[in-house]
């Protein structure tokens, strides 16, 4: 009897704390239940039927909007990768927030920026319960504004992770504060939305797709305080909202991006996708020093152009760069908010291109016709003027900044205490193989595991581990690491360099997360299914023929396709698969034949090392893009020289001089690099296309000179050009 009542109390407390406020109902919000729960419906299609189940399972449980927002607008791949158990969790603890807290903001809001789950890329997990059981329970608990959450959860992220710039597949919450503690710009962003969520503080994710007043780009947190959209860049100074290290180059920057969901009429929404919405949040930080850019897009014959292809592009590493890909509307029409830095914009159709430079000036409208033509673009040098705003940076009381050097001291300590568990829990004295185990910081475990069942593993596949990506090391478990090696063990040969090597064994391709092992042979985890392994020649035939059997197995469908970058085994369960999931899976197919391959942001073209050299096969022709009849690489030669407007000779940097191809209104850098030859001389030989060479440099960070010029190569051709750089920025060299 005692029992019995005991399970009553329970479940009715459980159903307290689950209670939601009647705006989540669907008797309290008929439209927004209707809208969500289609939505929720319409995303599982095209999960396994096991997953459907148990996702439809959820949505009878918990009949309501949270439920249905969460399954709505988290991507069918993550829910395809992610276990049911975690999106329960997680609907839990924001249920626990809600009864605590009560409804502060708009229902919409807080769905779109408290309630979703994931930021970015990671991979879902149930990480709210954890996050709030390391220490964030607490800062709910003892803060009264959102100011001093704002300032309590920095101080919580300090602890917990540390800059380093690293590879670009993006960690979860509890990737990094339990295995790594250590991430790039976007993880830092990653882990401090996630942690905002969860006590309950509106955040979303911000960024700059590329700088363009120099090489890079950036991403950071926005949160919402005071009823407005504030940022934070580093979290170690983050006493003061909007005082950062870029806070006085904003005005350098042409746009800053942000990814919302139910978006509001505040919003400038310049992408309205199946999951977010990208929002145009330049206006927030460059306030009155905003510009309005105002396009409208004419064929040769004055007639708008709807549904054309409008990119904004800066100059980054050596080539123009796309920011995000707009579209004018049904009068060729598009307009948008800007920051004051120059920027080129790209516009394609099937009735054309043009390449237009928009400068730097203090109006506050710019109004342009563009009208798009079948000519190529003219060549020549361009001036990018980017403005600078001075902004006064605030100082950091004494308290604070003590409080930060503590938060520093503890995650010390923490890096220290998984260096001692690696040790401690050794298995061999073999140096190489500790090394490994303490490059895999809290997932040491995970290695000794694998080293337990494989002893004494191949050096050279140690330091594989030790020189691919370190994130594999943070997140792969023992089995990957085995199937990983099982592959080592069948198409390793000691004369491979090391670039051959990360391009055959690498277990992703492009951003997508690592792949569960599914398949086994005679007991042994295998990274790849049998049915991507032929017995073909290895040769560019075989190339081709293993691309023919991939045609057969899968087709490009976007509409039946599952979303986004899903890991290779989800993928391996699907028969329609997008564009870019389909470059993807021929990587992984030519890679488990023997073929160091690469994915190319070029469409439908991957880079394979064949002969001796990287060449460009297209996936969806299964044909050499660069061949001729005979079999024969076709390709031409380029020799420059590069002068000061004084005579000297430009030694010019990687980041400075690139050869494109132009698709689709972007610009794609090729694989293939240039040769120094001392004097200001290069040299190249790359595949015959339609090319554009682009040659730019910083003058200062105020000012920035671009040289575009079309080629237009034949087979076997010499072309020699000669390019004159006014106000190149020699560096000074220090005397001995």
């Amino acid at each position: 009897m005692k029992k019995t009542l005991l399970v009553i109390v329970l479940l009715l407390t459980l159903s307290l704390l689950l209670a939601l406020p009647a705006e989540f109902t669907r008797a309290g919000n008929p439209e927004l239940y209707k809208e969500l729960s289609a939505k929720a419906k319409n995303n599982l299609k095209h999960l396994t039927l096991e997953q459907k189940q148990q996702y439809k399972d959820l949505l009878k449980q918990y009949p309501d909007i949270l439920m249905n927002y969460l399954l709505a607008y988290e991507s069918d791949s993550n829910l395809a990768e992610a276990k049911p158990e975690d999106v329960k969790s997680n609907y839990e603890m924001i249920c626990a927030l809600l009864n605590k807290k009560g409804l502060k903001y708009p229902v919409d809001f807080f769905l779109s920026y408290i309630a979703k789950q994931t930021v970015s890329d990671e991979p879902l997990t149930a990480y709210r319960k954890i996050l709030l059981q390391d220490g964030l329970q607490n800062i709910i608990n003892t803060t009264n504004t959102d100011l001093e959450m704002f300032r309590a959860v920095t101080l919580w992220c300090v602890s917990r992770i540390q800059f380093q710039q690293i590879s670009g597949r993006d960690q979860s919450p509890l990737d990094i504060v339990q295995k790594s503690l250590i991430g790039r710009c976007e993880e830092m962003q990653i882990l401090l939305v996630s942690a905002c969520r969860t006590i309950g503080l509106p955040a979303r994710p911000a960024y700059t797709p590329w700088w363009a007043h120099t090489d890079n780009n950036h991403a950071w947190t926005e949160i919402y305080l005071d009823g407005e959209w504030h940022y934070t860049g580093d979290m170690d100074m983050a006493w003061f909202p909007d005082n950062t290290w870029f806070s006085g180059l904003v005005d350098k920057t042409v746009l800053i991006l942000a990814d919302g969901t139910l978006t509001t009429w505040k919003d400038e929404v310049l992408i309205k996708g199946k999951y977010d919405a990208v929002i145009n949040s330049t206006a927030n930080y460059t306030k009155d020093r905003s510009r309005k850019v105002k396009i409208k897009v004419v064929d040769s014959n004055n007639k708008p152009i709807p549904n054309a292809n409008v990119i904004p592009m800066v100059f980054n590493w050596g080539s123009l760069r796309s920011l995000i890909n707009l579209t004018t509307d049904k009068n060729g029409y598009l307009e948008f908010t800007t920051g004051r830095g120059a920027f080129y914009l790209s516009v394609y159709s099937k009735e054309g291109k043009a390449l237009v430079l928009i400068p730097s000036t203090a109006e506050k409208t710019i109004e342009k016709k563009i009208t798009v033509t079948n000519t190529d673009f003219a060549g020549g040098w361009a001036t990018l003027e980017y403005p600078e705003d001075s902004v006064e940076s605030k100082t950091q009381p004494e308290e604070y900044i003590i409080a930060v050097n503590l938060e520093k001291e503890r995650w010390q300590e923490k890096q220290k205490t998984l260096e001692n568990e690696a040790l401690k829990t050794k298995t061999t004295d073999d140096s190489l193989a500790i090394k490994v185990a303490l490059a895999c910081r809290g997932n040491y475990s995970a290695f000794w595991e694998f080293y337990k069942r494989n002893p004494n593993p191949d050096s050279n596949f140690l330091q594989f581990l030790l020189e691919g990506d370190p994130k594999l090391l943070w997140q792969a478990n023992a089995e990957l690491l085995e199937a990983l090696y099982n592959n080592w063990l069948k198409l390793y040969k000691p004369e491979m360099d090391e670039e051959k090597v990360m391009s055959l064994f690498s277990p992703v391709v492009y951003y997508e997360n690592l792949p569960q092992v599914v398949n086994y042979k005679k007991g042994k985890a295998q990274l790849y299914p049998e049915s991507f392994c032929y017995n073909y020649p290895h040769n560019r035939d075989g190339v081709i023929k293993v691309l023919s059997r991939l045609k057969e197995k899968y087709k490009i469908n976007a509409k039946k396709a599952l979303s986004g970058l899903p890991p290779l085994h989800i993928l391996v369960q699907q028969k329609n698969l997008t564009a870019v999931q389909y470059k993807i899976m021929a990587v992984c197919f030519l890679r488990a034949n023997g073929y160091p391959s690469e994915y190319s942001r070029i469409p439908n073209l991957i880079a394979v090392f064949i002969d001796g050299d990287w060449q460009y096969v297209n996936v969806v022709k299964c044909a050499w893009e660069d061949l001729s009849q005979d079999n024969k690489t076709n390709t031409f030669q380029l020799i420059l020289q590069i002068k000061d407007d004084k005579g000297n000779p430009i030694e010019a940097k990687e980041e400075q001089l690139t050869l494109c191809r132009y698709a689709e209104g972007a610009f794609y850098p090729l694989n293939d690099n240039f040769a120094y030859l001392g004097s200001g001389k290069y040299n190249g030989v790359f595949p015959v296309s339609d090319v554009w060479l682009q040659f730019g440099y910083r003058v200062s960070e105020k000012q920035t000179r671009v040289f575009l010029q079309p080629l237009k190569p034949k087979v076997d051709d010499t072309l020699s050009l000669e390019i004159i750089a006014e106000d190149y920025p020699f560096e000074k060299k220090e005397e001995n």
